[in-house]
């Protein structure tokens, strides 16, 4: 007879049509070395219409830490709630699907968390990107000109933190906060952040925890995961506005000023209006000419040019567009209390 083991850390994935990425991700995690106790994989796969759940299954079958549960509503943050449920280990590490982990990832994250005192810890995003555009994009994910001071983007040095990249910590931290609002179906983990820091707990970041993340390879893509990011973050903005970091409000005021200097322009004709458009110009030539030094990438530093207002210009469009929309409602976390047993 065969005792089963009680996990110490179920890793949870959440999925939507990843099947370009799931192998590898799986891969990394199954191969972690170094853990102190036995590990879970949870694949939440939120309804693929393409070959990830055929690969996760595969998956399965060949180990048995691997399984596959169904998240109807699709969107992320229902999978990290779901996977809450059903998790039995007593850390629980989020997973991103495009995301390669090292094969410490996990012992890193254990250890981490052990020693800084802190309720979640993450580490160093590395982006990797496809293509000439993904490349350009992954520069300006790793620059202080794409992101301003978000350290787990670059950092080099461990410290406590306002986010990171993925998350590690105990269950019943989670079930404490109250999980992830679904209310909030992009940006939940900022949302998550804030509630974390208002409970009195603290994020340490390590930059020896290691992931290699897949940015988005188109301008489009791009354009789209900005503007999400900055309609929502507004909202969680409504609901925690002591906890806003300044980079937040960069876009948003710069948009502003963008039409403002347009307006004037045509009102005007004065080149002095343009003096917002000019410093800003100036910027991404900066930004263009550091890349090219440091990353030695001449066409990807070049499409710079483009990526980096698209972000900045998407991002500040979508807070803009949440200004007018989002309404405070009052935060709350949406895990089950009553079918907890952490």
């Amino acid at each position: 007879m065969v005792v089963e083991t009680q996990p110490l850390i179920t890793a949870v994935v959440a999925t939507y049509n990843e099947e370009r990425h799931i192998v590898a991700c799986l891969s990394g995690l199954c191969g972690q070395v170094d853990l102190p106790g036995v590990l879970e994989i949870i694949v939440v796969d939120g309804q693929s219409s393409d070959r990830t759940v055929e690969l996760v299954r595969a998956f399965a079958a060949r180990d048995p830490r691997v399984k596959l549960v169904s998240n109807p509503r699709r969107f992320q943050v229902y999978a990290w709630n779901i996977g809450t449920r059903e998790a039995r280990g007593h850390y629980v590490a989020f997973c991103s699907a495009h995301t390669e982990y090292a094969d410490d990832y996990l012992a890193r994250c254990y250890e981490a968390l052990r020693r800084s005192g802190a309720a979640n810890v993450g580490g160093v995003q590395t982006p990797i990107g496809e293509g000439v555009i993904g490349r350009a994009v992954a520069l300006a994910m790793a620059s202080p000109f794409g992101i301003g001071n978000a350290q787990f983007r670059y950092a080099r040095k461990e410290q406590f933190v306002d986010a990171v990249f993925g998350d590690f910590m105990e269950r019943s931290v989670l079930y404490e906060i109250g999980g992830f609002d679904e209310s909030v179906p992009f940006n939940e983990d900022s949302e998550f952040y804030y509630r974390l820091r208002q409970a009195g707990y603290r994020i340490f970041m390590s930059p020896s925890i290691r992931v290699r993340y897949h940015v988005r390879s188109t301008i489009q893509g791009l354009a789209h995961q900005m503007w999400r990011y900055g309609f929502w973050r507004r909202r969680t903005q409504l609901e925690h506005p002591k906890f806003v970091p300044w980079r937040i409000m960069v876009p948003p005021v710069f948009v502003l000023g963008l039409i403002l200097s347009i307006v004037a322009f045509i009102a005007t004709r004065s080149p002095f209006a343009l003096i917002i458009p000019g410093l800003y110009a100036l910027f991404v030539a900066a930004a263009v000419v550091v890349a090219l030094f440091s990353a030695r990438a001449l066409v990807s530093g070049l499409l710079l040019s483009v990526v980096l207002p698209v972000m900045h210009v998407s991002y500040g469009l979508g807070w803009w567009t949440g200004f007018f929309v989002h309404r405070r409602r009052g935060a709350r976390g949406s895990l089950n209390q009553a079918a907890a047993t952490p």
